[in-house]
C-alpha cells in the first residue's frame, strides 16, 4: 500500500533575500490575514500571474495567453508550452526539444496536427528526452529512426502500448506515390 496524499504537497523550496522593511510588512500581512509566509507569498505570485497576459494578433484577431494557458501537471507539456511562446524567450535547448517532439509526433501527440498531447507517452519519455536527442544526433546518418526505437522500447518498458514507428505518410499529402500519380495525369 502507498502513503496516503498529504493535504497539501509542497515539493519546491525557495530562499529569498528580503530587507528589513520588506520582511516586516510580510509578517504583518500574515499576521493580518491569519496565513502563513508562504500562503501570503504564493497568492501574491497567483495574483500578480491573473495579471500578467501575453497579447499576440495574427492579424485577423487577437490571442490572449496566461500562465494558466501553458500549466499542465505533466512537466514535459509544460516545458514543450513555454518553449512555443516567443515572448518567453526559448533557449535553444528549449527550441532543440520543441523540434525533437513535432518530428518525432507519435510519441507525444495524439495526431499528425500535434493539438493534443499523449501525457502518459510523455510522462515515461520526457525524464530521458535529452538522451534520446542525442541518440538522434548521433546516429541520424546512420539510423534515422533510432531515437524513437529507443522511445519504443521505453514505452514497452513502462507497460505502454507503442505508437506505430515509423509514421506511415498521411493521407492528406496524397498517395506518397509521385510517379504513379503523374502517369494517371498523362493522356495516351
Amino acid at each position: 500500500m502507498g502513503r496516503p496524499a498529504s493535504k497539501n504537497p509542497k515539493s519546491e523550496a525557495l530562499t529569498i533575500r528580503l530587507d528589513p522593511k520588506t520582511r516586516f510588512i510580510l509578517d504583518y500581512m500574515a499576521r493580518f490575514k491569519g496565513q502563513t509566509i508562504t500562503t501570503v507569498v504564493e497568492r501574491a505570485i497567483l495574483a500578480a500571474a491573473a495579471n500578467t497576459v501575453i497579447t499576440r494578433s495574427d492579424g485577423y484577431e487577437e490571442h490572449h495567453t496566461t500562465w494558466q494557458d501553458l500549466w499542465d501537471v505533466s512537466e514535459g507539456v509544460r516545458a514543450l508550452e513555454v518553449s512555443k511562446v516567443p515572448e518567453l524567450i526559448p533557449t535553444f535547448e528549449e527550441e532543440r526539444r520543441l523540434s525533437f517532439v513535432r518530428n518525432h509526433w507519435p510519441f507525444f501527440f495524439a495526431n499528425e496536427k500535434k493539438q493534443h498531447y499523449l501525457n502518459h507517452y510523455i510522462d515515461v519519455l520526457w525524464p530521458r528526452i535529452d538522451e534520446f536527442i542525442q541518440l538522434h544526433e548521433d546516429m541520424k546518418h546512420m539510423d534515422y529512426y533510432a531515437a524513437g526505437n529507443a522511445m519504443l522500447e521505453a514505452l514497452k518498458n513502462a507497460k505502454l502500448s507503442p505508437p506505430k514507428w515509423p509514421p506511415e505518410p498521411s493521407a492528406t499529402k496524397g498517395s506518397g506515390n509521385f510517379s504513379r500519380d503523374l502517369d494517371d495525369d498523362i493522356p495516351f
